[in-house]
């Protein structure tokens, strides 16, 4: 049994830094044609999630897209700073996240809440 997702389009876009990125929909068909669930567009700052996904696998999928966004936003280059320099970038970078978009922590409590 899927559970849907609660007010999927409550988000209508992630901000970081000085940047936002547009939250759209990625068609069932489409998502299936690419087999993802969703992608970051650095060209078009989007960020597209599949329709019609359970809602820990459309949190867990946003995660992931916003953290693709933020490494195309930062001018830190990942792979140069070890796992303890990767694991203090993505919490403090996350943190910016979260405080830069108050409705995105009550959208996360509210879709992986039981």
């Amino acid at each position: 049994m899927v559970i849907r997702i609660l007010s999927i389009m409550s988000l209508k876009e992630i901000k970081y830094r000085n940047f936002k990125a547009k939250i759209v929909k990625l068609s069932k068909k489409q998502a299936k044609k690419d087999m993802i669930y969703g992608y970051y567009n650095p060209n078009e700052s989007t960020i597209a999630i599949q329709e019609n996904l359970g809602k820990i696998s459309y949190v867990d999928t946003l995660l992931h897209e916003i953290a693709h966004f933020i490494a195309d936003k930062s001018a830190i280059r990942l792979k140069n700073l070890g796992e303890e320099g990767v694991a203090t970038f993505i919490g403090s970078e996350f943190c910016k996240v979260f405080l830069q978009n108050p409705k995105l922590i009550t959208f996360i409590k509210k879709n992986l809440s039981k």
